[in-house]
């Protein structure tokens, strides 16, 4: 897990959904929605809303399999 995300000024949910992706790249599942989902404690909408902010800050981009893929804290904005 990079700090920075505690620095980037992004919303509780996006921090939490960073978290979550961690933990659950940590435990070799692939970082899916499903697979967010199950642990996710808002809603769905939440969730890609929270999606959205770490796509558009660089934190993640869309995977070739239908996941995501965290980037290093050099790419993100």
């Amino acid at each position: 897990m990079d700090q920075k995300i505690f620095t980037m000024e992004l919303s509780v949910e996006a921090t939490s959904l960073y978290l979550l992706m961690i933990a659950l790249q940590g435990a070799g599942t692939p970082l899916t929605r499903e697979s967010c989902l199950q642990f996710w404690s808002s809603t769905p909408e939440g969730l890609e809303t929270a999606l959205s902010e770490l796509s558009g800050r660089g934190v993640v981009r869309p995977g070739p399999q239908d996941d995501w893929l965290i980037m290093p804290s050099g790419q993100w904005s």
